[in-house]
């Protein structure tokens, strides 16, 4: 017995085999939000479904690190962040995208934002057309808040402000 058993492991046995594979190569993009150097720390950086946090902003005194005060007049102020959008694509033949965005619902009153200057409403607004993929490209978010007293045109003092923006990329 002992005889036959080294002989089998002196053999040396080998298999072969083959995997039968279909490899399906889709394309496609991807829309990516990185918090930017110069602008507030999103929550979730570096996916699709960022959040920002302005803090508390008023026309006059301290902002939150990232946050600054584009103006201050008797009837608004403006305060500006910056934050990156990253687009990835693969197997596109496109060498550029369009950038929109739009407010998923209406804002409360006294309220506007702007994304490069552009006015977000409920309908998609062109951002960028010629946006550059695989990098990170700096945009503008703008809050302005009228000052006029709530009733008047002014929001709510004091009431903290929730919004969702969509942003969609298509290939070009």
């Amino acid at each position: 017995m002992l005889l036959c058993s080294s002989g089998l492991f002196a053999q040396n046995p080998t298999a072969t085999g083959t995997i039968n594979a279909t490899l399906i190569h889709k394309n496609g993009i991807a829309l990516v939000f990185d918090t930017d150097p110069a602008g507030v720390t999103l929550g979730a950086s570096g996916t699709s479904a960022a959040t920002m946090d302005f803090g508390s902003i008023a026309a006059f005194g301290p902002l939150a690190p990232g946050v600054t005060r584009l103006s201050a007049t008797a009837t608004d102020f403006t305060v500006r962040t910056v934050f990156d959008v990253q687009v990835i694509q693969g197997g596109l033949t496109s060498t550029s995208y369009t950038l929109r965005a739009n407010l998923a619902s209406a804002l409360p009153t006294g309220f506007s934002f702007k994304v490069d200057g552009v006015t977000l409403v409920n309908g998609p607004s062109n951002i960028q057309t010629n946006g550059a993929y695989n990098a990170n490209v700096p945009h503008n978010l703008d809050l302005t808040v009228l000052t006029a007293a709530p009733g008047a045109g002014g929001p709510a003092v004091g009431t903290p402000l929730t919004t969702v923006i969509n942003f969609q990329a298509s290939a070009n």
